[in-house]
């Protein structure tokens, strides 16, 4: 089923984002955890996808494990990071072979130790061109990110949604937002991208916070911010890791069932590989 059909049934769709491990112990990990997460019922599942190479066979492994084996939908990501067009098109080849119909289309970071994203020979510069070479060829769903606090790259944010509206213009199916936690944030996205003519649904993706040390590295790297009282509870819990778990979870789970009562076409949760918080959250929010 492609994302245009889960975000059309009228009812909101659920997903989870997964991240391929770096050591063969946390992928046993998450093969074991992936039955519980499927059992608390996502619509479908991302996988996301390693630059220059790394992880990029484990994003279809497991990409393709909870399509056939689970029979839940996935999207597996694909970037321009290190790709020329025929490899990238060799890619799709491959996804399609696994029964894939969804690709989250994203240009991708710079690799590691780059301070811009400079194109691959033979390949894509921007979002834009990836999403058109996908719908031009391959009839695959696509979704691709929107920033509700801006790209950390973009000058400003009416830059920021121009660069949108190119990529949806080239064929994408919805919008999967960076994580945010500040409904306002969202909100406030979603009327500007109306106002430019992005129709297309527009899905919230929210991480909640296992720790002060995670969410200052990953606001740092995509520049979200956290809300003052937020940062102070955090900061107020100290090493009481129960306590941060806590306000993490009670911080997303709110900000979900607010999104919820407004009426969404869905939430991404981004559950970095873990079980025990999403099932949490999900309990409070049915």
């Amino acid at each position: 089923m492609k994302l245009s059909d889960l975000y059309g049934s009228g009812s909101p769709s659920i997903s989870f984002e997964l991240f391929p491990p770096r050591t063969i112990e946390a992928l046993e990990a998450l093969e074991d955890r992936l039955p519980m997460l499927i059992e608390l019922g996502p619509s479908f599942i991302s996988v996301t996808y390693g630059a220059l190479g790394s992880n990029r066979s484990l994003t279809l492994e497991i990409s393709s494990l909870i399509k056939n084996k689970y029979g839940i939908e996935t999207a597996h990501h694909l970037t321009c990071v290190g790709s020329s067009e025929r490899e990238i098109t060799t890619m799709l080849e491959e996804i399609r072979k696994h029964n894939i119909e969804n690709i989250v289309a994203l240009r991708g970071d710079p690799p590691r130790g780059d301070l811009v994203f400079n194109a691959p020979a033979d390949g894509f510069s921007n979002g834009d061109e990836l999403v058109k070479h996908i719908r031009d060829f391959w009839g695959f769903g696509i979704a691709v990110a929107g920033y509700p606090e801006k790209h950390i790259e973009a000058p400003d944010m009416e830059t920021d949604l121009w660069n949108l509206k190119r990529k949806v213009d080239s064929g994408a199916d919805a919008i999967i937002t960076q994580l945010y936690f500040d409904n306002s944030h969202f909100y406030k996205f979603v009327e500007n991208c109306r106002a430019i003519g992005i129709e297309q649904p527009i899905v919230p993706g929210l991480m909640p916070i296992l720790s002060v040390t995670q969410i200052r590295r990953i606001t740092e790297m995509c520049g979200a911010t956290i809300p003052a009282d937020l940062m102070r509870k955090l900061e107020d819990a100290g090493d009481d890791n129960s306590l941060v778990h806590e306000i993490g979870i009670e911080h997303t789970a709110r900000q979900a069932k607010d999104l919820l009562d407004n009426n969404v076409p869905g939430i991404h949760f981004y559950v970095l590989n873990r079980h025990f918080h999403i099932a949490e959250i999900m309990q409070r929010i049915c």
